[in-house]
């Protein structure tokens, strides 16, 4: 089992800069798949490449 509050903060700390603010606008309704691919980087951003 994930422990979510621990998920959100990696995610927080591991995202890029663009995308910092969305993710903290929608971090309680985003999956915890898609908050394990930010701290995992196997997603990038367009802008930066991060």
């Amino acid at each position: 089992m994930v422990d979510r509050e621990l998920l959100e903060k990696e995610a927080l700390a591991e995202v890029c800069a663009c995308w910092y603010y969305d993710l903290a606008d929608t971090l309680y309704e985003t999956p915890d798949e898609d908050l394990q691919a930010i701290v995992r980087h196997t997603v990038t951003c367009n802008t930066c490449g991060n």
